[in-house]
């Protein structure tokens, strides 16, 4: 076990670590390995196009977000609290895009609602007029990601305390007043956790940009363009370090959070 243990904090090391080291190195030199600074940064801060493409992954994640959340919240509660038929049935159905790339998602809302998409006539009912830049972007990072909500939301619903129900239907309280004071207190951590989880996977993703995003830049698609079409690796470090600050920052929230809902279930809870 410590060998296995060992191993896999070596390979941690090599294939984490040291990237990521690499990249912190080479955002304070320039095209020469010459140590300048923050030069670069302040260029990046100096630049409208990547401080626009900030502002967009932000936006991009946000809406991603604000849109899965809610609905997987609504599926796992029809899954966990609800006498619906087939539950394995659409537990199944909602688990399935996590087998397939973003990509996939991307490409379906093209061939389904693109220019020449079979479903292209039904975009100006939902007041869209074209697939291509953020609506589409939001639309298949949403598709891509609600798997990974449920999965969690529905974990969390799981383990919530059924003593509260039981004092709640002792005292007469309503349906609504239920869900309002005991079901949605019980499954918060787990909605801050999927809301964590899915804005990550937003504010990192590369696939659905490049696909359907059109002329939206995003930090993603700029890491990109600045080491493969610029040759750039320096200010493409730089881009990628805050590229790297939403994923901290989220991950920082959400460690507390899996802490206080595993709390849930002890015997203080």
């Amino acid at each position: 076990a410590r060998g296995g243990l060992l191993l896999l904090a070596s390979a941690l090391f090599v294939f984490l670590t040291l990237p990521l080291a690499m990249l912190f190195v080479r955002s304070f030199e320039d095209r020469s390995g010459t140590f300048v600074g923050v030069a670069n940064f302040l260029r990046y801060v100096q630049s409208p196009a990547l401080a626009q493409s900030t502002w967009n992954t932000l936006t991009f994640a946000t809406l991603t977000t604000a849109l899965v959340v809610p609905m997987a919240f609504l599926f796992a509660y029809a899954i966990q609290r609800t006498c619906i038929p087939a539950k394995g049935l659409w537990r199944s159905i909602a688990l399935l895009p996590i087998l397939a790339p973003s990509l996939l998602a991307a490409i379906s809302f093209i061939y389904l609602f693109g220019n020449q998409g079979v479903l292209k006539a039904l975009l100006p009912l939902i007041g869209l007029k074209a697939i291509y830049g953020l609506p589409g972007m939001v639309l298949a990072m949403a598709f891509s990601t609600f798997p990974h909500a449920v999965m969690i939301l529905l974990a969390s619903l799981s383990l919530a305390d059924a003593r509260l129900y039981e004092a709640a239907d002792a005292m007469g309280t309503t349906a609504w007043r239920r869900f309002m004071t005991v079901t949605l207190p019980a499954a918060k951590y787990g909605l801050v956790s999927a809301a964590m989880v899915t804005f990550t996977m937003a504010v990192s993703e590369f696939g659905v940009p490049k696909v359907i995003g059109g002329n939206y830049p995003v930090l993603a698609i700029d890491i990109y363009k600045q080491v493969i079409g610029q040759q750039n690796f320096q200010m493409g470090a730089v881009v990628s370090l805050v590229l790297l600050v939403p994923a901290v920052l989220a991950f920082a929230i959400d460690s507390p959070v899996q802490r206080r809902q595993k709390a849930l279930v002890g015997a203080r809870s």
